[in-house]
């Protein structure tokens, strides 16, 4: 399985160019930090939960645009995620892996953003989703991983992200053979399209931790260091 993720971690420094930071900062017992989905916020005023909170809801309104556009037949204005926003979305998403197993409708739900300003700005750049998985190398979350997943998790996730994670990490790629054909748009976006669904699972995951006030940092063993 360490071979799996080694593999997985080097194909995503290679595509995106980026270079991963050493974890710095870690337990001495990583496993400790098991995810409970109650790890709460022990002060109000502390700047960790003020970024978090800050993520939050700038992810509630970015998934809120997304929402429309997607209803909309993929047509809308979508804001990009800023560095920090896409980071935290990040950490969301290793949260939610422990806790549920492969998420990919985080995945896809940054996919539907990028898909979307690609037909708006007639550009793929595919902004978001590079932020997302600088985010990710940045907090080398495929280490914490290993801290976190039982062996069937662990085993379950290497799956996904050798065969499934290419796609997003690819995600030029991926927008242009979707844009290139209608069917598939015609499928994914509109009142009844495949996204809809896909998103209202992420906001789903976005009230559950709002409304519990989760510390993903902390719930994760990740030392917020900004």
């Amino acid at each position: 399985m360490s071979r799996a993720f080694l593999f997985i971690a080097a194909f995503v420094t290679g595509l995106l160019c980026v270079d991963v930071r050493a974890e710095q900062g870690a337990e001495k017992d990583p496993k400790k930090h098991a995810l409970s989905g109650e790890v709460a916020y022990s002060d109000p005023n502390v700047q960790a939960r003020n970024h978090q909170l800050d993520a939050q809801d700038t992810l509630e309104a970015w998934s809120a645009q997304v929402l429309a556009a997607i209803k909309g037949g993929g047509e809308g204005k979508v804001t990009e995620l800023d560095s920090s926003t896409a980071s935290y979305l990040s950490v969301l998403y290793l949260y939610c892996t422990v806790k549920q197993g492969p998420c990919p409708f985080i995945l896809e739900t940054v996919l539907d953003s990028d898909i979307i300003a690609a037909r708006s700005d007639k550009a793929r750049t595919c902004t978001t989703m590079t932020r997302f998985f600088r985010g990710y190398l940045s907090n080398a979350l495929d280490d914490r991983a290993k801290f976190l997943y039982s062996l069937t998790q662990g085993l379950e996730m290497a799956t996904f992200n050798t065969e499934s994670r290419p796609r997003f990490i690819e995600c030029k790629e991926t927008v242009t053979a979707i844009l290139e054909d209608k069917e598939v748009v015609a499928q994914r976006f509109g009142e009844k399209g495949t996204a809809v669904a896909t998103i209202e699972a992420f906001n789903s995951l976005l009230k559950d931790v709002k409304t519990q006030k989760t510390d993903i940092y902390a719930a994760t063993g990740i030392t917020k260091g900004e």
